[in-house]
C-alpha cells in the first residue's frame, strides 16, 4: 500500500470518526440561542481533526520515510483529479439540497448551515473513498 493510498485512509477514517462525533452530538435543527454551543463544537472537532490527522501522518511517514517525501507521479495525480471531480458533483448536490431545505421546508439559517457542513463533509468522504478506490483498481 502505497503512502498516498495510507494518507487516504488516515483522512477517511478520522473524518468519519470526527463528523460523526459532531452530527451526532448537535442537532440539526439549531435556533439561534444554541449558536454559541454549535460554534464552540465545531472548533473543537476540527483542532480534533487536526491533530488525529498530524499523529497519524507522522507515524506513516516515520515508518516509510522514502515512500513519503516521493513527489506523486502521473498515476496518483489522475487519481486525486478523478476522485475530486466525484467531490464536486457530491458536493454541489448536497448544497443544493441544503438550500431548497431552507425554501422548501422553512429552515432557518443555522440548519442551511448544518446542511451545507454536512455536504462538505460527505463529499470528502466520497473524494478519499474514491481515491481509495482507485488505487486499489490500479488507475
Amino acid at each position: 500500500m502505497s503512502f498516498r493510498e495510507k494518507s487516504a485512509w488516515i483522512s477517511l477514517v478520522s473524518i468519519l470518526l470526527v463528523s460523526g462525533f459532531f452530527f451526532w452530538h448537535v442537532p440539526s435543527r439549531t435556533t439561534a440561542e444554541s449558536h454559541p454551543a454549535l460554534v464552540r463544537g465545531l472548533i473543537y472537532c476540527v483542532i480534533a481533526l487536526a491533530l488525529i490527522e498530524v499523529v497519524a501522518h507522522l507515524v506513516v511517514a516515520i515508518r516509510a520515510p522514502k515512500d513519503a517525501k516521493a513527489p506523486k507521479d502521473e498515476r496518483e495525480r489522475v487519481i486525486e483529479l478523478k476522485a475530486i471531480r466525484i467531490a464536486h458533483y457530491v458536493f454541489v448536490v448536497g448544497v443544493l439540497l441544503a438550500v431548497s431545505s431552507m425554501i422548501h421546508i422553512g429552515a432557518n439559517v443555522f440548519a442551511m448551515a448544518y446542511h451545507v457542513l454536512m455536504a462538505f463533509v460527505v463529499a470528502e468522504l466520497a473524494n478519499y473513498g474514491a481515491r481509495i478506490v482507485y488505487h486499489r483498481r490500479g488507475v
